[in-house]
């Protein structure tokens, strides 16, 4: 199964977060290699140093092409129910300068339409600037 498929909305069964059944037992996961060039990184954002849980998290590749990115992933963490990929965001980075004006264009692409609750609401701009220190220091290190 893919990681997409693995994590559920909690619709009629909230109290079910993944789809594994009483007596699943994960024996693999299989993360493929990337390709040569492309820089990876995962940054978790938390409010304590240890023990604690992302407020956010931010997991992205990055390839620079002659000052422009010519390939990008991009999934966020601790924002939502699940975790999920920024697919339009990605789309819309493809072709841009490896720039912060850039990656600042695709937070916001993949926090389009977000919507906070309660005392959550200070994520969605956590999120945005997750997203762009992410982008930043893979630009650094390409």
């Amino acid at each position: 199964m893919t990681f997409a498929d693995f994590h559920l909305l909690p619709g009629d069964t909230p109290h079910k977060e993944t789809v594994l059944e009483q007596g699943d037992l994960i024996t693999a996961v299989v993360v493929p290699f990337l390709p040569a060039g492309v820089k990876s990184c995962y940054l978790k954002v938390r409010d304590r140093a240890s023990y604690a849980f992302a407020l956010v998290s931010v997991a992205a590749v990055l390839k620079v092409d002659g000052g422009k990115v010519s390939e990008c992933r991009l999934a966020l963490g601790g924002v939502g129910t699940k975790p999920w990929r920024a697919a339009e965001a990605e789309k819309g980075l493809v072709g841009q300068p490896a720039k912060a004006d850039s990656y600042k264009a695709a937070a916001e692409a993949a926090l389009k339409g977000a919507k906070g609750f309660a005392h959550n609401t200070f994520k969605i701009e956590l999120a945005k600037r997750a997203i762009v220190r992410a982008f930043t220091h893979l630009t650094a290190q390409a």
